[in-house]
């Protein structure tokens, strides 16, 4: 064979080669888009939102809803679920929309951090006995359902607080197939359930109950719902009933 037509088919044995060698593993950029995704959207300009009469919490949830953003809610007083507020915005970011109806109860905070948006209770969080804060040695999942991922983690709440039986938020057919993964140490329970909403994607958690310090018997202490619509009144319905 002439040199030209060895050199030929040498080529075209080692340039596939050099080329899949050259692409970079999927895994090195499985994060990226979801973060990138959380950014874009919390930066993003939205032309109008009027809170119209809406409580500080229904205007966060129509939010979320609206612009499918991970969140969470994770204290919720009477004035927050009671209270209308009236205000305009114009071309405002999703962040700096947030921001201002968050300031508009002392009480509150919010974050943007870890691909969730979390509203919070600086005070709440100081309290030892509230259970959100209780720190969790250990905590894994691996390619687990969100609301089985939930239910792990209630139930491992519930153990540590020396309680009965457990069980999360186990509504059958809410969730689409995405899996849950997470090893983590020595993190608060709101910081898991945090993870849990932002790998996710698609989800928003709110508290169901005032009283943190212990586990109601009828109920858990939090909810993770889907970011569909058919779901944003019961979260604004729940917190707006939730017993003060």
């Amino acid at each position: 064979m002439p040199f030209f037509g060895k050199l030929i088919c040498v080529s075209a044995i080692w340039l596939p080669i050099l080329s899949a060698q050259s692409v970079k593993p999927p895994t090195a950029r499985v994060q990226l888009p979801r973060a990138s995704d959380f950014e874009q959207k919390t930066d993003s300009l939205i032309e109008r939102f009027s809170t119209s009469g809406r409580t500080l919490v229904d205007s966060v949830i129509e939010l979320a809803y609206k612009y499918q953003v991970p969140m969470a809610i994770e204290y919720a007083d009477r004035e927050a679920t009671t209270r209308p507020l009236n205000l305009e915005f114009h071309d405002k970011s999703f962040r700096g929309i947030v921001e201002a109806i968050v300031k508009e109860d002392p009480q509150y905070r919010v974050s943007f951090s870890n691909g969730i948006v979390d509203i919070f209770s600086p005070m709440a969080r100081e309290v030892s006995s509230n259970l959100l804060n209780k720190i969790m040695k250990d905590f894994s999942v691996t390619e687990m359902e969100t609301r089985l991922a939930d239910s792990q983690l209630f139930c491992a709440v519930v153990q540590a607080a020396g309680s009965g039986g457990c069980g999360g938020s186990l509504a059958v057919g809410q969730w689409d197939p995405l899996r849950i993964t997470l090893h983590l140490h020595n993190v608060r329970v709101y910081e898991i359930l945090n993870a849990i909403v932002a790998q996710n994607g698609r989800a928003i958690w709110t508290v169901t109950a005032s009283n943190l310090a212990s586990l109601p018997q009828c109920c858990g202490l939090w909810y993770i719902y889907p970011l569909q619509e058919p779901f944003k009144s019961v979260v604004s319905d729940r917190l707006f009933r939730m017993p003060q």
